[in-house]
């Protein structure tokens, strides 16, 4: 009895360490034949064409259009009925990484005429265009665009900026405007040339 115990106990022994081989040769086979997925490309990204512009200076907020239209993404800017009284804004390129991008800046200030300013730049990883010296808050950023945005300060200013696949989003504001960053983000929107953006 003894020995054939001592046998069966060999032959389970043997079966479990074929069965152990085989289950490594199939992943290992596995492993080979598997070809992973190739990365989706950004074609949105891809597809934005930003060929060099001379600058280009607005005074009047009518004229937001022209500068909406020579912007390669969409612009950020107040919706229509925000309570926000535009100034000017500007678009310009500079050079980011051997290459350049653009940046549209739009002033604006609060009905009690406190500066605010927001900045659309392409493309979106043109971080280095951002200014230096801020430094992460300990309070989060709000949504912008469905996108989660990351708050930095720096003195007295606030700055939140967040990034989409085709452009980086930055809103600059004074600190004491800190408890309206929520509803000032709500009001804010992306503008192409579909969307018209003169007043009506």
């Amino acid at each position: 009895m003894s020995a054939g115990k001592k046998f069966w106990k060999v032959l389970l022994k043997i079966l479990g360490a074929i069965l152990f081989i085989g289950l490594l040769v199939l992943a290992a086979v596995s492993l080979i034949l598997a070809k992973p997925a190739p990365e989706k490309t950004d074609s949105s990204a891809a597809a934005l064409s930003l060929a060099p512009s001379p600058a280009l200076e607005i005074k009047d907020e009518t004229e937001l259009y022209r500068l909406v239209a020579a912007f390669p993404a969409p612009v950020m800017s107040f919706m229509s009925g925000s309570g926000m009284t535009f100034v000017s804004a500007v678009s310009s390129d500079a050079a980011v990484s051997g290459s350049f991008a653009r940046n549209a800046t739009l002033y604006w200030q609060t009905e009690a005429g406190q500066p605010l300013i927001l900045q659309s730049i392409c493309p979106a990883d043109s971080l280095s265009l951002l200014e230096d010296g801020f430094h992460f808050s300990a309070s989060a950023g709000p949504a912008l665009f469905g996108s989660p945005s990351v708050r930095m300060e720096k003195g007295d200013t606030v700055r939140i900026h967040t990034a989409t696949d085709q452009a980086l989003y930055v809103l600059i504001l004074p600190r004491s405007l800190s408890s309206r960053i929520s509803d000032l983000s709500r009001s804010l929107q992306l503008f192409t040339v579909n969307h018209e953006i003169k007043e009506e």
